[in-house]
This record gives C-alpha cells, structure tokens and sequence, in this order.
C-alpha cells in the first residue's frame, strides 16, 4: 500500500509536473503565440508605419511634384512675362524707331524746303530775313539782291569790302525817288497851287493866280510842269510863303500833304504818296548802320517837313535853298545887319537862283558831308551826277540805283521814256529798279490810280 501510495503519489506528482510541463509549456506556447502576436502586431505596426511613411513620401514626393509643377507654371509664367515685356519692350522700341524714323524724315523733310526755300531766295539775292525786310518788293528782284550784296559786303568785318559806319553814306533824291511825282506834278509845285489858287487864308495877286492856273492847265490836262512868262514857280513859291517862320511853313507842308487828296490818285493824300519799297530800303539802310541823306532839287524846308515822318532829321537833308532873313533888317545888307534878341528868322524872297540839281547835288554833298556817298538812288537826268558821284568813288566801291516809272497800270508811267532810262542805265553801270517788275506793291492797299482831271481815257499815255 505503501509502495502504491507511493507510486500514486509519483504518478500525481508526474501527473503533477505533466501538468505544470503542460501548463509551462502552454504558458510557453501563449507566450510564443503573445510574443508571435507581438512581432506580428509589429511588424504590422511596422508596416502601417511603413506604409504610412510611403504615404508621406508619395504625399511628399506628390508635394514635390507639385511645387516642382507650380515652380516651373511659375518660371513658364515669369519666362512668358519675359518674353512679353521683350515683346512688349520690341515694339515700343520698334515703335520708339518708327516714330524716330517719322520724325527724322519729317525733319529731313522740313530742312529739305527750308534749304530749297533758302536756295530760291538765295538765287534770287534775297534771304528769307530780307523777305520779311522787303514785304512791299518781289521776291526775285535782281536789283534788291544786287543791293543787299552790296551791304552785306560792307558790313562783313571778315569782307575785303568792309566799310567802316562812319563812310557809310548813302544819298536819296525824293521826288520820284521815294515820293511821287506825277500827282500830277513835284510836291511843291501842287502845293503852291493849292497856296495861290485854293487856300482862303492867303491873298493871291491877279498875276500869281493867272501864272498858277497856267501851271494848273498844263498839269491837270498834260501831267507836265510849266513856267508861265513874267513870273517863275521859284517866284511864286517865294512870295506865297514869304514872312512865315521856318516851324510855320513847316507846319504848312504837313499840314497839306497829310490833308489834300493826291490828284490822279484814290484813297491816297500827298502824305501818303511815298513809294512803300523805298522806305523799306531806307530802314534797311539805317538797320545796317548807313548814314542817310535826302539830297533834293525840291525847297530844303518842303523836304525837311515831309521826311520828318521817317525819322530824317533835318540836318541831313540836303536841297534847294529857301532864303532865310531877320524879321527886323528890312532892307539891310545881311552883314550889315545885327538882329536883336527879340527877333525870329523869317522866309525871304527870292529862292536861290542855284538849285540842287544835276552837277550841284555832288557838289552840294562835297560841302555839306564832306564825303563821297557809296549810295546813290535817284530817278532823273537831275540825279544823273549824283550817281556817278558814287559810283566813281575812289576810297570805295559805289553802286548807283536808278528808279524807273515803267508802271503804266498803277503810275503814270511812260514806256518810252522809261526805255531811254533803261539805256541810259546800261551804259552808265548804274543799276535800275523797276516800278512795274519788281515792286510788288508802290503804295499799299487801297490806292487806285484814276485819270488826271478833265483827260480822256486815250489820251492818258500821252498825259504821262
């Protein structure tokens, strides 16, 4: 029994450990499954972490992909803004240099009709200064160009022909010069008439008025002076404004010629009757610092009064001499004769027997200038020597100008006495301005030539 007890007890202590073998060995195998179970789990969580990683580096990588994309839409985007701004930049430039192109062929185009204009006036001796100088000239006068050389060459410092401002002397005859003479004759004659036959202040003798309406006659009907027997104009002159002081009969001059209608004429006084582009060449001749003189058959006062108005003053004026007296030496001898200081200079009677014409107008220049002019302008056989005055200059060359009425439509021209002048011209070397082809107005806008009074319409060439 107690080999069996024993033995049971072995057996259940076997038993025993069988099943605490059993019990190790599942309590091994849950830990094998645990720890298999474990490392599965793992390795899932692994795998999740794995996966989960792939996640983010495709997400990444897709992030990647992404910005790479959107870097290179960014560079094609800035590439094109690039090429847009060129673009852009191409055509403003491109632009830039049509419009360049326009403005140098504008400009090109513009300098080429300045030079071609520049050219046609410089042909024609005027430069487009001196056109605006001359507005009353046309624009090819030779003979304007021949003058403006002329001077241009004077006041060059850098031209052999030089001159200095003080020889600068150019010397003008007035009536039919720069003044009209054929309205219907010389300034002072008509105004003479006017004195003797129409003025109601003055008290003609019967035998100045029946001496004037002879000359009237004559001038009216036949546009010519005349010297009626017994009594000369200088006479006439003398005793209708004899006892004035020289301010009176100054005043007288202006007095008629800015108020009497210039006969043969419309709209126009006798003050008005001066030759526009002959004034316009006296200003010129002043601008260029040339020394201006009136030299004049006409009375010296009647001149004086009437060139005032362009700035002429009186001790350049040259001409027939009005005798002058002291208003107290009554019969006296003149130096035998002290006036008093109460007393004025009167006009006197008669006119000087020697007037200013022909070959006492250079001799009247060489007493009164004391230098040979280098300018002469004149328009009869009165100036003939007056022009070779200057033009036979010895310390300078000289240039005559000869102003020619060939004008028939708006003067009182004469053909064939202008073509005696235009020989005349040719074979002195003088150079001749023409009323009819150069000047492009003579008196300005609105001056019509009419008739002469009481002449027929056929007999007006003969008239003038």
């Amino acid at each position: 029994t107690k080999e069996e007890a024993a033995e049971d007890e072995v057996k259940e202590e076997a038993a025993e450990d069988e099943v605490k073998e059993e019990a190790a060995e599942d309590e091994v195998k849950e830990e094998a499954a645990e720890d298999e179970a474990e490392a599965e789990a793992a390795e899932d969580e692994t795998k999740e972490e794995a996966a989960e990683d792939e996640v983010k580096a495709e997400a990444a990588e897709d992030e990647t992909k992404e910005e790479a994309a959107e870097d290179e839409t960014k560079e094609e985007a800035a590439e094109d803004e690039v090429k847009e701004e060129a673009e852009e930049d191409g055509a403003k430039a491109e632009a830039a240099e049509d419009g360049a192109k326009a403005e140098a062929a504008e400009d090109g185009a513009k300098a080429e009709a300045a030079e071609n204009e520049a050219e046609a006036a410089a042909a024609s001796g005027i430069d487009l200064y001196f056109e605006k100088t001359f507005p009353s000239w046309n624009p090819n006068s030779t003979s304007l160009g021949e003058l403006i050389d002329f001077v241009s060459a004077c006041t060059d410092e850098s031209s052999p022909s030089y001159l200095d401002p003080a020889d600068r002397i150019a010397v003008f005859d007035m009536d039919g010069t720069i003044l009209c003479e054929k309205a219907p004759i010389y300034i002072d004659w008509c105004m003479t008439m006017y004195r003797v036959l129409d003025d109601p202040s003055f008290e003609a003798t019967e035998e100045e008025r029946d001496a004037m309406l002879q000359i009237r006659e004559h001038a009216y009907t036949e546009g010519k002076t005349f010297d009626p027997e017994g009594i000369t104009k200088n006479d006439l002159v003398a005793t209708a404004f004899a006892g004035m002081t020289p301010e009176e009969f100054r005043d007288y001059v202006v007095d008629f010629a800015d108020s009497v209608d210039a006969v043969g004429f419309e709209g126009m006084t006798y003050g008005q009757s001066f030759y526009l582009p002959m004034i316009e060449v006296i200003d010129y001749l002043r601008d260029q610092n040339f020394d201006v003189w009136m030299v004049s058959a006409c009375e010296r006062e009647v001149v004086r009064a009437l060139v005032e108005r362009f700035d002429i003053p009186f001790d350049h004026v040259i001409a027939t001499d009005v005798p002058y007296v002291a208003s107290g030496k009554g019969d006296e001898d003149a130096d035998e004769y002290n006036m008093a200081q109460d007393e004025v200079i009167l006009l006197g009677a008669p006119l000087d027997e020697v007037e200013c014409g022909k070959s006492g107008k250079p001799a009247a220049i060489a007493r009164e200038i004391g230098k040979r002019p280098v300018l002469a302008f004149g328009n009869s056989s009165g100036d003939f020597s007056m022009l070779n005055y200057a033009e036979g200059n010895p310390y300078h060359e000289g240039m005559g100008f000869f102003v020619v009425c060939d004008d028939t439509e708006r003067e009182y021209g004469s053909e064939e006495k202008a073509a005696e002048y235009y020989e005349t011209v040719e074979s002195e070397g003088w150079t001749a301005f023409s009323m009819a082809n150069d000047w492009k107005t003579i008196y300005g806008e609105g001056v019509e030539k009419t008739e002469l009074p009481g002449i027929e319409e056929e007999a007006l060439e003969d008239a003038a």
